[in-house]
C-alpha cells in the first residue's frame, strides 16, 4: 500500500476501519476478549504473540474477561509465548496506583502467569527523557528489515480520551510529529504526571490495531473520529491507521455515534 502522510491525508473513506458495536460494556469486553484469544492462538504454532497494551477503566474490564475465558479453557493459549509491551506510561514508580504497568500486571500478567521475562515495561520511575530513550532502544531491537525502521507488533490495543488523545499522544503535542523514534517524552497529561509514549509510526506498523471506547461520554469523540473533519493534530486518535494492517473500532452502544 502507498505510504500516507497520516497528519495531512484523510485515509478514512478509502480505507475505512471495521466498526464493531456491542450492546453493553460487558458484551464489548467479552467480544474483545474472545477475538484476542483467537488472534493469540493463531500465532501459537509459528512463533510468539506480541501485544502493546495500555491502561484505563475499559482495559481493566477487558483484561478480566480475557482471564475468565482463558481459565474456562475453550481456547488454549501458551502464555509463555506471549510478550507484553506498553503504549505509554506515567512518570511514577511501577507500584504506584497510577502506573499502567501495575494495572496490567495485576489484571493480566499475574492472573495468566505470563513470565515477567516476557514483559517489557516503560521505566516510569526514571526521568522521562531517559525512560523514553530506554524504551526506544528496546523497541528498536525488534525491528524487522521490511518495516521501515519500526517494530511490527501482532496487536496494539488502544483507548481514546475525551479530548481525542490515544496512548499519551495529546492534541497539538510535538510527539505527534515524531517520525524516527519509537518512544518519546509526552509532557504532562491529565492528573499532572509527566508521561512517556510510544509513537504513531510504531502503532501504525502493527498487524492489528484495536481502538476501544465505552460509555456515552465517548460518543462525541467517536463521532469526530469517524465522521468529523480530519484534523489529527487536534484529534490524535484520527492518526491511528495501520496502512498494512487491520483496524477495528470496538464500541459499546453508548459510545457509538
Amino acid at each position: 500500500m502507498k505510504k500516507i502522510n497520516i497528519l495531512e491525508n484523510d485515509w478514512r473513506k478509502e480505507h475505512p476501519a471495521s466498526i464493531q458495536v456491542c450492546p453493553s460494556i460487558t458484551d464489548l469486553a467479552e467480544a474483545v476478549a474472545l477475538r484476542f484469544l483467537k488472534l493469540a492462538f493463531s500465532t501459537q504454532e509459528t512463533g510468539i504473540f506480541s501485544v502493546i497494551m495500555g491502561g484505563g477503566r475499559t482495559p481493566r474490564v477487558i483484561n478480566q474477561s480475557i482471564v475468565e475465558f482463558s481459565r474456562a479453557g475453550s481456547i488454549k493459549i501458551d502464555w509463555r509465548r506471549v510478550y507484553i509491551y506498553f503504549s505509554d506510561e506515567r512518570c511514577v514508580p511501577p507500584d504506584h496506583s497510577d502506573s499502567n504497568y501495575k494495572l496490567i500486571l495485576e489484571t493480566f500478567i499475574q492472573p495468566l502467569a505470563i513470565p515477567l521475562a516476557n514483559v517489557r515495561r516503560i521505566k516510569g520511575e526514571a526521568d522521562a527523557g531517559k525512560a523514553a530513550e530506554d524504551y526506544h532502544r528496546k523497541l528498536s531491537l525488534l525491528t524487522p528489515v521490511e518495516s521501515h525502521g519500526f517494530p511490527v507488533f501482532d496487536l496494539a490495543v488502544l483507548g481514546m480520551g475525551l479530548d481525542g488523545h490515544t496512548a499519551s499522544l495529546f492534541p497539538h503535542a510535538n510527539a505527534l510529529k515524531e517520525a524516527n523514534r519509537c518512544a518519546v517524552p509526552a509532557g504532562a497529561g491529565p492528573g499532572g504526571w509527566n508521561r512517556i509514549t510510544v509513537t504513531l509510526p510504531v502503532f501504525n506498523a502493527a498487524k492489528n490495531v484495536w481502538l476501544i471506547a465505552a460509555g456515552v461520554e465517548k460518543s462525541p469523540v467517536v463521532e469526530q473520529l469517524i465522521n468529523g473533519s480530519y484534523n489529527p493534530i487536534q484529534w490524535p486518535v484520527q492518526a491511528i491507521f495501520p496502512a498494512n494492517g487491520n483496524l477495528i473500532y470496538w464500541l459499546d452502544a453508548a459510545a457509538s455515534p
